[in-house]
């Protein structure tokens, strides 16, 4: 059976504290098997002792006993915890072996002199709790090395299976206690998060200064182990620096500072040359500054020369295009020139191609000695790789060959992509390519197109590529139009259905705990009520988290069926933002209903014109009825039914739906469902349809064949005929 996994918003600190040991004493009433975990010593035992307290309320527990070392009593009935190994008390008073370190005890009987007597908890059975041989614990043990063992730290719970286990999870709770905590119990493991914090000390801050975050966020932070820059030695820091030194990195990130410099000043010159060679008015060069559009100008013009293009012509063909006097924007407009129906997917393969090319002579030798330092880095990589043969790099261009030319077309290529893998930062030693870099990172974004083709990996990107912004745009709108019809996130539903159905089995159980230990006849019988009525709502409940769990799965199934449409919508939308990442200005945007509203107006003003024909003019009834008739009953896409609809609210939140709110998503569930499965059925009929003319076309062209060969069969075969005249 998986493991369950569950996180609950317990709040502050001790709130989930309070949560967690509640939660415990519920499940251990209820005859199982729990740990309660807890980030120190000092706070375990601060639960331990509120839960002792409430086991003697529940007479579960003898109130009277004895001192243990931390500062806690404990007596008949309680469990507690040995925290030293006691080899020496093996044969004291008849004892088979001495106490171990963290394992937990049941007291049986308390001695007049301040010992225990107790037995290891080894498990539980189908009657209960199973116990070990009887044990004598003296006093001097018991007041320095035993203490309550109800709650306890992640050393305790090292290689112990439970059945549930509750752990409180702070910010100071470490990534192996977490793991621990959620992988110990058979059946369930909490986390009760503390999500709630504030200022330490309200003299340096007003007590309303809280800050609430999500229990996955909490989580997350856990588990990011990556350690800080400060906890780092000084050897280890010096050597991170000299390898950062003679990194890709370094001298990429040197060369793409240097590269822009020179390519804003040269895109500066440019502008005034073409203003001096009356390409551009002095008014439009002193707009453009204004503007501050060399900035935008420079980037894009980099990207069309590291694409192969000659910068300065292009810019001189932006401007001489058509006038720009009525511009309201020269940069914007010069950019749209620039951009319009081009590619700018970079060439090349080395740095040195990459260089900016100006008329700068001390630029130009600077220039070059970074790329070349960086293809020289890159050149050492290639060896390097040759010689160590990674899994990634033997998965992408096989086996290093012996042969001394072969190894240096396998050093270069791999060279291509171990200087990106370095550049960006990426150690996976299967996967050869990590993720594309940022846009306007033009240097680096040719160093992944350069290790994209060396791996000769399909251009997946191309269709993209080749779109128009408008046919961009109709992927986006494309997943846009599914949106409305999804069925419901409940997620959070899910997760407070499931809390507060927990929440009142607690309640049942601890219920019925405290009736069977009372002995006034009215007061057990309303906590009996209580108890029953405790455990029908966590029924309620848990029923209603089964439903929320159906449309939980419908939407999973939603998300499955729509995520080739919500790829394209992401591929289409990236592509966009790479294509207008330097626009000065948000794009104009053209809504569904102006459009309309314009078609309309455009239609009327037709119609106006339009001359009158017998087809506009048909008064019989048959043709009246079925018009009558379609206007009644139109068939209308779903999307733009779900469109019209009012949209979900309260999906973040944790809470219990209502049974209402409940069966209208669960029609729109039914309704979502139902969608997909028309959509299958129509695409395994296509399939089908499409597999049916594809076998009668093949077996029309092997008919064809067969006939073919059958008629030269017949020529061969045919007698020679003789003229009668031959001599």
């Amino acid at each position: 059976m998986a493991i369950k996994g569950r996180l609950l918003d317990a709040g502050t600190v001790e709130q989930a504290q309070q949560s967690a040991a509640r939660a415990w004493l519920a499940d251990t009433l209820a005859g199982h098997r729990s740990l309660l975990l807890a980030d120190t010593n000092e706070q375990a035992a601060e639960l331990s002792a509120g839960l002792r307290a409430e086991l003697v309320r529940l007479g579960l527990v003898q109130e009277d006993g004895v001192a243990l070392g931390h500062g806690s009593f404990a007596g008949v009935g309680d469990l507690v915890q040995a925290r030293r190994n006691g080899w020496d008390l093996a044969g004291y008073e008849g004892n088979r072996r001495g106490p171990i370190n963290r394992e937990t005890y049941r007291v049986g009987a308390v001695r007049a002199d301040g010992g225990l007597e107790v037995a290891p908890v080894i498990g539980r059975g189908p009657d209960g709790e199973v116990l070990g041989d009887r044990m004598v614990l003296p006093v001097g043990y018991v007041g320095e090395h035993v203490a309550l063992g109800y709650a306890s730290t992640v050393h305790a719970a090292q290689g112990v299976t439970v059945d549930t286990t509750h752990s409180v999870i702070t910010a100071r709770t470490g990534p192996g206690a977490l793991y621990v905590g959620m992988s110990r119990g058979r059946d369930a493991n909490t986390a009760h998060v503390a999500t709630v914090t504030g200022v330490d000390d309200t003299a340096r801050g007003r007590a309303d200064q809280t800050i609430h975050r999500d229990p996955s966020a909490v989580l997350a932070s856990i588990l990011d182990t990556e350690p800080a820059a400060d906890s780092k030695s000084a050897l280890a820091t010096a050597t991170e620096s000299s390898t950062q030194t003679g990194s890709t990195r370094t001298a990429v990130e040197l060369l793409a500072d240097a590269a822009q410099l020179a390519a804003t000043e040269r895109t500066a010159v440019w502008l005034d040359q073409l203003t001096a060679e009356n390409v551009l008015s002095p008014e439009l060069r002193a707009k453009v500054a204004a503007e501050d559009g060399a900035a935008t100008l420079t980037r894009v013009l980099r990207r069309a020369e590291l694409a192969g293009h000659n910068p300065r012509q292009v810019l001189h063909d932006a401007i001489a295009d058509r006038s720009l006097t009525d511009a309201r924007n020269a940069t914007n407009v010069l950019y749209s020139r620039i951009t319009h129906e081009r590619r700018f997917d970079p060439v090349g393969t080395s740095f040195a191609e990459w260089v900016p090319r100006t008329d700068n002579r001390e630029w130009n030798t600077y220039l070059g000695a970074l790329a070349e330092a960086a293809d020289q880095r890159a050149a050492e990589l290639g060896r390097e790789v040759a010689d160590e043969a990674p899994p990634w790099a033997v998965a992408a261009f096989g086996p290093v060959p012996a042969q001394s030319t072969e190894r240096t077309e396998w050093q270069r290529q791999a060279a291509t992509v171990a200087a990106y893998r370095e550049l960006c930062g990426h150690a996976d030693p299967a996967e050869a390519l990590g993720s594309a870099p940022q846009p306007g990172q033009a240097e680096a974004y040719a160093a992944y197109r350069a290790a994209w083709r060396v791996l000769g990996r399909p251009e997946i990107e191309r269709d993209e590529l080749e779109m128009s912004d408008g046919q961009l745009r109709m992927r986006v709108r494309a997943y846009d139009r599914e949106l409305p019809w999804a069925p419901r996130y409940v997620g959070n539903e899910l997760a407070g259905a499931h809390q507060a159905a927990a929440t009142h089995r607690q309640t049942a159980a601890l219920r019925s705990a405290e009736a069977d230990t009372t002995t006034d006849p009215a007061e057990q019988t309303r906590l009996q009520r209580e108890a029953a009525d405790a455990a029908s709502l966590a029924q309620v409940l848990h029923n209603r988290a089964a439903e929320l769990q159906k449309l939980d799965d419908a939407r999973a199934k939603w998300l499955a069926h729509t995520a080739g449409t919500r790829a394209a919508a992401e591929r289409a939308q990236s592509m966009l933002a790479e294509r207008h990442a330097d626009d000065a200005e948000p794009e104009q945007v053209v809504t569904a209903e102006e459009w309309l509203t314009a078609h309309r107006d455009a239609l009327t003003e037709d119609e106006q014109h339009r001359a009158i024909t017998e087809h506009d003019i048909d008064d019989r009834p048959d043709v009246i009825a079925r018009t009558d008739e379609r206007s009644e009953q139109p068939d209308r896409d779903l999307r733009e039914v779900a469109a019209a609809e009012s949209r979900p609210v309260a999906e973040d939140v944790v809470r219990v739906p209502s049974a209402d709110e409940t069966s209208a998503a669960i029609e729109k569930a039914n309704r979502a469902l139902a969608e997909m499965h028309a959509r299958d059925v129509v695409d395994t009929h296509e399939a089908d349809q499409h597999r049916a003319e594809e076998l009668n076309r093949w077996h029309a062209q092997d008919q064809a064949a067969e006939q073919e060969t059958t008629d030269h069969t017949a020529v061969d075969d045919e007698p020679a005929f003789v003229r009668s005249d031959a001599p």
